[in-house]
């Protein structure tokens, strides 16, 4: 199972993860859902990685899909991070934190700091709260704008256009995750980076996402390869009002200034 370029960014988040990691560490995702974004792709690609999520359902699902791509079931699991028989290199917190209450969350990134290993890093992707995302969310959801395209049937016919001019991959592609859990917190780039530094984290890097993202630009560009390609290029040009951030991080006390990449 290939992760596809589209107007989330999704391919490129995989391999800004991949960039970071090198296949002799240990990661762990937290918060993986079913896995089949992060955990999957880079257990095929020879990483070593387990993923983890508090979701039974989820974890269940997934690994019935990590089963049929012939890998162990066992690298999904429910446990919690502070209950694994290892120290983790890397850990992945990948459209995570933007789910969690303050206090969880704020308990969440000292447990991470603590069971890292020594000179680990994290790895955080979160949606920018006041980007191009939540406006297209906002408008579909809120606006009700989205069912008035469904009500009139003008996604069947901007989805037939696509695959007129296209084509039609007729694939269905697993789910992600089987939960339903609304954003709780909206980071602006200044605000997810305060954050990990108050919680004991240096910033080596960070970059955006992609410029525009969200159920529009979804419906009407998701197989325009020229805008998707544009749309990746202008996240990482202009990272502070990319529709999300992609952050390294480690432990204070290695002492690095960080940069933006």
């Amino acid at each position: 199972m290939t992760i596809l370029e589209n107007v989330y960014g999704h391919a490129k988040r995989l391999s800004w993860i991949m960039s970071h990691l090198s296949k002799d560490e240990m990661a762990v995702e937290i918060g993986c859902g079913s896995g089949v974004m992060i955990t999957l792709p880079l257990a095929k690609a020879g990483y070593r990685i387990r993923g983890l999520d508090p979701d039974r359902a989820s974890i269940a699902y997934g690994q019935e899909v990590i089963r049929r791509e012939g890998l162990d079931p066992e690298l999904l699991s429910s446990r919690e991070l502070l209950g694994l028989d290892f120290s983790p290199d890397a850990v992945i917190a990948s459209e995570v934190l933007e789910h969690i209450p303050d206090q969880a969350l704020s308990e969440l990134l000292q447990t991470i700091r603590s069971e890292l290993s020594a000179g680990g890093k994290l790895l955080v992707t979160v949606p920018n709260g006041y980007g191009w995302f939540e406006w297209e969310k906002f408008a579909w959801e809120r606006l009700h704008l989205g069912r008035i395209l469904v009500a009139l049937k003008l996604h069947v016919i901007i989805n037939a256009v696509k695959d007129l001019i296209w084509g039609s991959s007729g694939e269905s592609r697993p789910r992600s995750t089987l939960a339903a859990s609304p954003h709780l917190q909206f980071f602006s780039s200044k605000a997810i980076l305060r954050l990990l530094e108050g919680h004991g984290f240096v910033i080596e890097a960070w970059t955006g996402s992609v410029l525009m993202a969200g159920p529009f630009s979804n419906l009407f560009f998701s197989k325009f390869q020229s805008f998707l390609r544009w749309n990746c290029r202008m996240g990482t040009r202009f990272p502070g009002i990319a529709a999300g951030f992609f952050i390294l991080c480690r432990v204070r006390d290695e002492g690095r200034v960080g940069q933006r990449v």
